[in-house]
C-alpha cells in the first residue's frame, strides 16, 4: 500500500484559488484543508504559507500519466530522488491548472511554481514500476535506473 502527500507553497503574490483549482484538476478527490483568509494589503509581507495534503488520492494522477503517454517519463522522474521507502518529485502548478502533468527537474523554476509530491511504499521501486507500466514495455522493458533512463537534466539517453 502506498501513500502520496502533496505540498504547495504560497508566495504572497500567488492566487490561492488558482492553486487550489490546479490541485483539483489533477487530484479531483483531494480534501483541501481550510486556508487563512486572504487579507493582503500594501506592502505585502514576504511570508510563505504552506498547504500540505496527506494521503491524497492519486488514481486520477496516474490516469493522466497514461492518457498522455508519459509513463516512461514518470518512471524516470519519480525515481530520481528515492530515500529509504520514499520517492520525492515535483510537478508544475501551471500545467496542472490546464489538467496536464509536467514533471519539474532539479534546478528548474517553472513559471507558476510547482507542487512537491512524495510517495511512500514498502517497496517504492517496484511500486513506481507497476504504476507506470504500459504494454510497450513488453517490447522494450524498462526498470528504475536502467540504461534507457533520461539523464538528471532531462535529456534522453540514446535508445537504439
Amino acid at each position: 500500500m502506498a501513500t502520496m502527500d502533496l505540498k504547495a507553497k504560497f508566495n504572497p503574490v500567488d492566487s490561492k484559488d488558482l492553486v487550489i483549482m490546479a490541485i483539483k484538476e489533477i487530484f479531483p478527490n483531494a480534501k483541501i484543508p481550510e486556508l487563512k483568509e486572504n487579507t493582503k494589503t500594501f506592502p505585502i509581507p514576504d511570508e510563505i504559507e504552506c498547504l500540505t495534503i496527506n494521503d491524497i488520492d492519486f488514481d486520477y494522477f496516474f490516469e493522466c500519466i497514461h492518457a498522455n503517454k508519459i509513463a516512461d517519463t514518470a518512471l524516470d522522474c519519480m525515481s530520481q530522488n528515492i530515500e529509504n521507502e520514499t520517492s520525492y518529485f515535483r510537478i508544475s502548478r501551471q500545467a496542472a491548472l490546464a489538467g496536464k502533468i509536467s514533471f519539474v527537474l532539479e534546478n528548474e523554476y517553472p513559471l507558476g511554481g510547482w507542487f512537491e509530491l512524495s510517495v511512500k511504499s514498502p517497496n517504492i521501486i517496484a511500486w513506481i514500476e507497476e504504476m507506470t507500466w504500459h504494454s510497450g514495455r513488453d517490447e522494450v522493458p524498462r526498470t528504475v535506473d536502467d540504461e534507457l533512463k533520461m539523464r538528471r537534466d532531462g535529456v534522453p539517453q540514446d535508445w537504439f
